[in-house]
């Protein structure tokens, strides 16, 4: 009986060592993951507001539309690690707004009421993208 009771624990901890360790492996990949998703979301939201600030600072001098810089090639970088990370379809309609945000201000300005109404979007897009990627920060999992 002793025998019998040893090899049934040995078989029953077995088990729930191997329960717990899926368990841990699938908790720690769902940190990752989020982990992952806010960081292409940080550089997203970062790219995307220094060129809105470079736009706004620009208008701020009354620096002619003609001498604007060339629009940065790594935005579109940047847009493609976000939609290629998990998760980001989640919050692609939130990043889609601050991209948006981005040509409305571009395509606005030097252009009065278009322009104050642009920057007012580009608020709205990014706190709407920070919140939407707090959400899914606080809640752990993608």
């Amino acid at each position: 009986m002793a025998v019998l009771t040893a090899i049934l624990s040995a078989l029953l901890g077995g088990a729930l060592v191997m329960t717990g360790d899926y368990v841990r492996r699938r908790v720690e990949r769902r940190q990752n993951d989020v982990a992952r998703l806010v960081e292409v979301s940080a550089h997203l939201s970062s790219t995307y507001n220094r060129l809105c600030g470079e736009l706004i600072d620009a208008a701020e001098r009354a620096v002619p539309v003609g001498d604007l810089s060339a629009t940065d090639p790594l935005r579109y970088e940047a847009a493609t690690r976000f939609f290629m990370t998990p998760g980001s379809e989640q919050i692609g309609t939130e990043a889609a707004q601050l991209i948006g945000a981005y040509e409305r201000l571009r395509g606005g300005y030097g252009r009065p009421g278009v322009w104050e109404a642009a920057r007012e979007h580009h608020y709205a897009a990014v706190r709407a993208f920070e919140a939407s990627v707090r959400v899914v920060r606080r809640r752990g999992h993608i």
